[in-house]
């Protein structure tokens, strides 16, 4: 995303499917910060094929040399650039109150403490209600972990408005924090972007101090092996794999790792 062709490409992408202009400006000043604070030769011009792990760039060093710049602000992840490119097309309950507290979005809200116009204009609220963690049952069947997040969205007044060429695709995680507990998580996400011709395109920021991504994929499954190769990668364990939410159903296209021995649909 580091070339005119590219940029030019996405910001069409992203007006046609009704995303608002201030979010498009919102999102390529934070694209053209981030490319400011690390060598170019780590970045892409337009397509590139490449091994589903291969980066141009070491993230530690890459890490380095966003805080020589940048000092202690952490910067944007994938949650945070989702929700500002895909708040037009979401809503939430105006009473509904989560507390993240001690959650997977803590380096989030330092983020949004310091640039809380980062979510282009959703609220810390709606931010906590589509993220934040998730009780969820001891199993390892993702039917019942995706009527999960089904049903705790809903009590959480999360509702999608319906765009066939704009997805938010989220991966979630089970994780048992304890005997005790089990969760869900969101450990990725994404937005996912239909052109004309329906070729997809697959929008994301890798991590907070990693770049901005725009991937073209074929079709769902495709998208969904490249998510689950990265994201599925420890197998025998007592929680389930991750799993792929298209807006609030399961992504259609989507399988566990085809190199794992994964849990079933059950």
């Amino acid at each position: 995303m580091n070339d005119s062709g590219s940029r030019e490409l996405l910001q069409e992408l992203l007006s046609d499917t009704g995303v608002s202009d201030g979010r498009v400006q919102d999102f390529f000043r934070r694209v053209d910060r981030f490319h400011d604070s690390v060598k170019q030769e780590w970045l892409t011009d337009g397509f590139e094929e490449a091994e589903l792990l291969y980066t141009k760039y070491d993230p530690y060093t890459m890490q380095d040399e966003w805080t020589a710049k940048n000092g202690t602000f952490p910067g944007y992840n994938c949650r945070i650039t989702a929700m500002n490119l895909f708040g037009d097309f979401l809503s939430v309950r105006a009473d509904s109150q989560i507390n993240a507290g001690e959650d997977v979005l803590f380096m989030d809200e330092e983020t949004l403490k310091t640039d809380p116009d980062a979510l282009g204009g959703s609220s810390l609220a709606d931010f906590r209600a589509l993220y934040s963690s998730m009780k969820t049952e001891d199993t390892t069947e993702i039917k019942r972990h995706v009527q999960t997040v089904q049903e705790e969205w809903a009590s959480r007044g999360v509702a999608f408005r319906e765009n066939e060429r704009i997805r938010l695709i989220t991966v979630f995680f089970h994780d048992k924090p304890t005997e005790e507990e089990s969760l869900l998580f969101v450990g990725h996400v994404g937005v996912l972007l239909t052109a004309e011709d329906g070729t997809l395109y697959f929008v994301e920021k890798v991590a907070f101090q990693e770049p901005y991504r725009m991937l073209r994929f074929a079709d769902r499954t495709a998208l969904s092996d490249y998510l689950m190769g990265k994201y599925e990668t420890s197998w025998g364990q007592n929680t389930a794999s991750p799993f792929i939410m298209e807006n609030d159903k399961l992504m259609d296209g989507w399988r566990p790792n085809p190199d794992s021995r994964s849990s079933a649909l059950g």
